[in-house]
């Protein structure tokens, strides 16, 4: 959910200068891989760290632990970790896959939870930012001082709403009707049942701002460029209707006190962290968001929308309830048993080139110290290093292994090997048969 509540101004900010442990981490970045991130994390430590989450009284979402969207941990770096040492901590802010990108890049500054505790807050630009989809992708390509690399791969999947109405006639998505559905924001139901008396009644498409890489991979897919014209309807949840979002203002549900005029931006949006902007557009802020809005019960809400394998599974308490197939076919060996499903995601059709609504997780991350970038770090490149670098900070975080060789402890990579048996949304590089050049480009064996 990539949402942070408001600050109050009793909360106060705190500089940099002030607040930062010896060796800071701050990252920024997708929604979607911040599990995989959080659990990470907590592997880059000596024994427990010291823990601090972002709730609704201190400036942060309702969620804990992996789910949440601001955390920070401090404590002693593990024995691998050679390049710095007590105290570490990591600071966390998940605002988006594009805007956390972005964000790294220009040297943005956000607000994250410092290692002293929730009573304040502090400014920082980030370190690195997880991003679902490559930079190449977005009008925010890595050059000079920053690079990214490959960490995991991300698939999504097609979602339909809860409601008892004709979404029972739903059950693929085929790449011509998403084209059809992201340019016009609606299309009729009669494209799916085949029944004459569907064609005036309406499926609408949930949109994610511009900024989300889940959004990205999509209309990639549907060989769409970044600003492709798209039509984006919300879903007025006080009223039960949809509406045309033509406008930046932002609201947490499509309507309030019994109004949907306006509301182009639904979703909580983080503090200064800029998802009420021109640059993303109109849309719902979150994954989580959406998976709010595919659960509203109301016959009017005949909808459809993209996910990531983690929004996906929770829409009802079934596991992935309201997957749907993508072109005919499946992201996991279990076809449509993946609804219900609560043991191994067996990702074969996406590891040998079946299912194609996925992307490389990258990491954006700069490859200069502070004196370089921003002078708000307190990490040197060296101490940063990257995931070909034994013994750093992304060489445990972001190191990527094959099968046959030890994961590294810390690393996202060994935490997607660890939730194998346990439901992974996530898939290893070293999986891979199958690759691609570019975001929804061709898929070659």
């Amino acid at each position: 959910m990539k949402k942070t509540l408001i600050l109050t101004a009793a909360l106060g900010l705190a500089g940099a200068s002030q607040l930062m442990a010896q060796s800071d981490l701050f990252v920024t970045g997708s929604t979607a891989f911040r599990s995989q991130v959080y659990n990470a994390s907590l592997k880059m430590f000596s024994g427990t760290p010291t823990i601090y989450t972002g709730n609704l009284t201190s400036g942060g979402d309702t969620a804990t632990g992996a789910k949440a969207a601001q955390w920070t941990m401090t404590g002693t770096p593990a024995a691998g970790i050679t390049s710095i040492s007590a105290p570490f901590t990591i600071h966390a802010l998940f605002t988006g896959s594009v805007q956390g990108a972005q964000a790294v890049e220009t040297g943005t500054k956000l607000i994250f939870i410092p290692s002293t505790g929730l009573a304040t807050r502090m400014t920082n630009t980030a370190t690195i930012a997880f991003s679902d989809v490559s930079t190449l992708s977005t009008p925010y390509p890595v050059s000079g001082n920053y690079s990214e690399e490959a960490v995991a791969v991300q698939p999504f999947v097609m979602c339909k709403t809860v409601a008892n109405n004709g979404a029972t006639n739903i059950n693929n998505v085929s790449y011509e009707q998403l084209q059809e559905i992201i340019k016009l924001g609606r299309i009729p139901l009669s494209i799916w049942s085949g029944q004459t008396a569907d064609q005036s009644t309406l499926v609408y498409l949930f949109n994610r701002t511009k900024d989300s890489g889940t959004r990205r991979t999509t209309f990639a897919e549907a060989a769409d460029g970044f600003n492709a014209a798209a039509v984006i309807y919300n879903y007025d949840a006080t009223n039960n209707a949809f509406y045309h979002a033509t406008a930046l203002t932002q609201a947490s549900t499509g309507g309030v006190n019994g109004s949907s005029q306006g509301y182009g931006v639904i979703g909580v949006a983080g503090n200064d962290n800029n998802n009420v902007s021109s640059l993303w557009g109109e849309g719902y802020v979150g994954g989580g968001d959406i998976k709010t809005a595919l659960g509203y019960a109301n016959p009017a809400n005949l909808s459809i929308s993209y996910l990531s394998l983690a929004d996906a599974q929770g829409i009802t308490s079934s596991n992935w309830s309201q997957v749907v197939s993508f072109n005919g076919s499946w992201p996991t060996v279990s076809g449509v048993g993946i609804r219900g499903a609560s043991g191994t995601n067996d990702f074969t059709p996406v590891t040998l080139g079946t299912y194609g609504l996925w992307a490389q997780e990258v990491v954006v991350y700069p490859n200069v110290s502070p004196n370089g970038f921003e002078s708000d770090q307190n990490l040197s490149s060296t101490q940063l290093g990257n995931q070909g670098a034994a013994g750093t900070i992304l060489g445990t975080l972001d190191a990527v292994t094959f099968p046959g060789n030890p994961v590294v402890v810390g690393s996202v990579d060994n935490e997607i090997e660890n939730s194998k048996t346990n439901g992974a949304t996530a898939i290893r590089i070293g999986d891979m048969v199958s690759s691609r050049a570019s975001v929804g480009g061709t898929i070659t064996p």
